[in-house]
C-alpha cells in the first residue's frame, strides 16, 4: 500500500516541479511512469480508485493555489477534475486487457481525448495539461499552431511510453533508444527550421500596459476608489511619455460601472481625447433586462473623439468562483443556494455570448483587438475562434492578485505563450498584479514584470496577417484523438463483452 500512495503522489509532485515557475519541463517526459507501473495488473475498479488517486495528487500540488481565491472553487475542483483521470486510468486497463502491450501505442490518444474533456461544459477547467510543462521550450512546441497545446501533451505521452516501454523490456532497449530519439528530434528540427524562417510582420505599434498592484480586498471599497483612480491616472500618464499607439488597463482596474460613472468617464475621455491614444480596460457592466439585472465582467474601448463605449463582456466563467455552474440545475441549484446561505463569496455574473472583438483607430491605423479576460485565456479554441473573427492582436487582461505569490500567476502567464504560437499573434498581457508581459507569434516573452509592483510598460510589437491551420480548423487534432479513442474503446467492450461469450460456445 505504501508503494502504491508513493506512486500515485510522485506523478503530482513530478508534474507540479514541471510546471511554472520552474523551468524544469524536461520532468514531464518521466511523470507518467509512476501512474504506468501503478495500474499493472489492477481491476477495473483498483483503477478507478487508483486513478482518482493519481488525479487528486496532481490537482493538490499543481492547483493548491484555488484555496487562495475560492475554497468552493477548491473543493469543486478536487471532487470533479480527478475524475478524468480515474477515467482514464479505467480505459488504460480496458485497452491493456484487450491489445496487452501494443496498448500503449494508443496512450497518447486516450490522454489528449482526457484533456481535451476537461475544456468542455460548465465545470471545465482546463489547466493542467502536460503541454504547459514545455512553455519555456520555444523550440519544441512550434508545431502547436497546427495541434494546439494538445500535441505537445500527446508527445510527451509518447516519450513516457516509450521509456516505460524501455524499462519493461518491451522491444531491445537500442530499438526504444532510437525511436525515443527520433520523437524527440521531430518536433526540434521543425522548431528550428521555424524560428530561423520567422514571418515578417506587416506593421509595429507601441502599447503600453499598466499594473496598477490593487490590493483586491481593498479595490471595492468605495472611499478608496478615488486613491486607487489615481495611481491607474499617474502610471497612464508616465507612459504616455512614451507615444504608445494603444493603452491596456488589466481585468476590473475599476472598481465602479464604468461605463456609467460620469466622473471617471470625463476623465478617461480627457486623456484619449488630448493624446489621440485609444484605452482598453476591465470593468465590471450590467444591463437592465425585463427580468432584471445581468452583470458581466467586460472590457471596455474607450476611442478618441467616439462617444460610444465598445465593449467585450466574458463568457468562460470560472466554475464556483464568478458563477455555480449548471445552477438551474439539480443539484447544482441547490448547490447554488447552499453556497450563497453560506456567504462564500460566489460571483453570479452572465455571460457574454459572442466573440466580440475591440477594433480600435489609433493615428488613422486600425486594430482589431481580441481580448480573453482572464480564465478565457487558458481555453485554446475560445481565444482561436476569438482571432478567427479578424483579430490582429491579442490583448489578455487579468487579475491574479487573489492567487498571491504561488505559482498561479506564473502558469497562468506561461500557458498565453501557447495562444500566441496556436494564433501567430502577438499578446500584450495586462495584469493587475502581474505578471504583466508581451509576447511574440513564436513564444518568446520580452518585457516580463514583476508580481506585486505597481508599475507600466511600453513595447513595440508587431501586428501579424493572416490565420493558421489552428485559427481556421480549430481542435482537428485534439477530435482526431477522440475518435480514435472512442473507436478502439467501443472495439476493446466489444471484446470484452462478446469474444468470451463466443469463446464459451
Amino acid at each position: 500500500m505504501l508503494k502504491k500512495i508513493l506512486l500515485a503522489l510522485s506523478t503530482g509532485i513530478i508534474l507540479a516541479l514541471s510546471l511554472p515557475p520552474f523551468k524544469s519541463g524536461f520532468l514531464a517526459l518521466g511523470a507518467l511512469i509512476p501512474f504506468f507501473l501503478l495500474l499493472e495488473d489492477k481491476s477495473f475498479g483498483e483503477a478507478f480508485r487508483w486513478g482518482y488517486a493519481v488525479g487528486l495528487s496532481i490537482d493538490i500540488f499543481c492547483l493548491y493555489w484555488i484555496g487562495w481565491v475560492t475554497v468552493p472553487g477548491m473543493l469543486g475542483a478536487f471532487l470533479i477534475l480527478p475524475l478524468f483521470t480515474a477515467l482514464y486510468a479505467v480505459i488504460h486497463v480496458l485497452l491493456i486487457r484487450t491489445f496487452h502491450a501494443n496498448a500503449y501505442l494508443l496512450f497518447p490518444f486516450v490522454w489528449t481525448t482526457i484533456e481535451y474533456l476537461q475544456s468542455l461544459g460548465e465545470t471545465a477547467f482546463p489547466w493542467v495539461y502536460l503541454g504547459y510543462t514545455q512553455s519555456y521550450y520555444q523550440s519544441l512546441i512550434q508545431y502547436v499552431d497546427i495541434t494546439s497545446v494538445y500535441g505537445v501533451s500527446f508527445w510527451i505521452v509518447l516519450i513516457n511510453v516509450l521509456i516505460y516501454a524501455g524499462i519493461k523490456r518491451f522491444q531491445p532497449r537500442l530499438t526504444i533508444a532510437a525511436m525515443t530519439a527520433f520523437v524527440f528530434l521531430v518536433p526540434l528540427g521543425h522548431g528550428i527550421m521555424t524560428l530561423n524562417h520567422r514571418s515578417m510582420p506587416s506593421e509595429t505599434i507601441k502599447v503600453g500596459l499598466i499594473q496598477g498592484n490593487i490590493d483586491p480586498f481593498e479595490k471595492w471599497n468605495r472611499q478608496r476608489e478615488e486613491i486607487h483612480f489615481a495611481i491607474y491616472d499617474s502610471l497612464t500618464q508616465e507612459a504616455f511619455k512614451q507615444d504608445p499607439d494603444l493603452m491596456i488597463w488589466p481585468e476590473t482596474a475599476t472598481s465602479s460601472y464604468l461605463r456609467y460613472d460620469y466622473n471617471f468617464i470625463k476623465r478617461i475621455r480627457t486623456w484619449v481625447d488630448s493624446t489621440g491614444v485609444p484605452l482598453i480596460t476591465g470593468s465590471v457592466d450590467f444591463e437592465h433586462l425585463e427580468s432584471g439585472y445581468e452583470y458581466y465582467n467586460a472590457a471596455l474601448l474607450f476611442e478618441p473623439d467616439e462617444y460610444e463605449i465598445q465593449h467585450y463582456r466574458k463568457n468562460k466563467l470560472v466554475p464556483f468562483s464568478e458563477r455555480v455552474p449548471y445552477k438551474h440545475y439539480f443539484p447544482f441549484n441547490v448547490l447554488k443556494n447552499l453556497l450563497y446561505d453560506m456567504k462564500l463569496g460566489i460571483g453570479d455574473y452572465a455571460r457574454g455570448g459572442d466573440y466580440s472583438l475591440l477594433n480600435a483607430t489609433s493615428y488613422g491605423d486600425s486594430i482589431s483587438v481580441a481580448v480573453p479576460i482572464c480564465y478565457e485565456s487558458v481555453f485554446p479554441d475560445y481565444v482561436s475562434n476569438q482571432v478567427h473573427q479578424g483579430s490582429n492582436l491579442i490583448a489578455i487582461i487579468t487579475n491574479d492578485a487573489w492567487f498571491g505569490r504561488t505559482s498561479a500567476p506564473y502558469q497562468h502567464a506561461q500557458i498565453a505563450v501557447f495562444r500566441a504560437i496556436e494564433n501567430r499573434k502577438s499578446i500584450a498581457r495586462a495584469a493587475n498584479t502581474g505578471i504583466s508581459c508581451f509576447i511574440d507569434p513564436y513564444g518568446f516573452v520580452s518585457g516580463s514584470t514583476p508580481i506585486f509592483t505597481t508599475t507600466q510598460l511600453v513595447h513595440e510589437i508587431g501586428l501579424y496577417e493572416g490565420q493558421t491551420f489552428y485559427t481556421r480548423y480549430g481542435n482537428v487534432f485534439a477530435l482526431i484523438c477522440l475518435v480514435f479513442t472512442l473507436g478502439f474503446v467501443l472495439f476493446a467492450l466489444y471484446i470484452l463483452l462478446f469474444g468470451k461469450r463466443k469463446t464459451g460456445t
